[in-house]
C-alpha cells in the first residue's frame, strides 16, 4: 500500500503478474524476453526485474498483469502465456 502502483491507479489490488521482461546471458550473446511469470516464485521475478539493466539497453522493465475481475476466458490467457514460451529446452523455458 502506499506504493507507485496505487498513486497511478494502473495496477489494481488482487492483479496477477502473468509476464516480465528478463535479460538472459549466455556466454558471449545476451537476450531480453518477455517471459511467462504466473507460476515463478518472488525471487524468480525479483531477479527478472533487476536483470533489465541499462548496460543491456533496457530503458524499462514490461510488466503484464491479468485482472481476475475482467477474465471472460481463462483458455485465452493460456494461450497468450504460452506463445511467449520458448520451446523445447530453452534456458528461458518456465515449466
Amino acid at each position: 500500500e502506499g506504493g507507485n502502483a496505487e498513486r497511478q491507479g494502473i495496477v489494481e489490488k488482487g492483479d496477477i503478474l502473468i509476464g516480465v521482461t528478463a535479460i538472459k546471458v549466455v556466454g558471449a550473446k545476451w537476450e531480453r524476453r518477455l517471459i511467462p511469470a504466473k507460476e515463478l516464485s518472488f525471487d524468480t521475478v525479483v531477479g527478472a526485474i533487476s536483470s533489465n539493466e541499462i548496460k543491456w539497453g533496457c530503458e524499462d522493465v514490461v510488466l503484464q498483469f491479468e485482472r481476475p475481475s475482467a477474465v471472460e476466458d481463462e483458455e485465452a490467457i493460456k494461450n497468450h502465456l504460452a506463445f511467449y514460451n520458448p520451446p523445447g529446452d530453452s534456458a528461458w523455458r518456465t515449466n
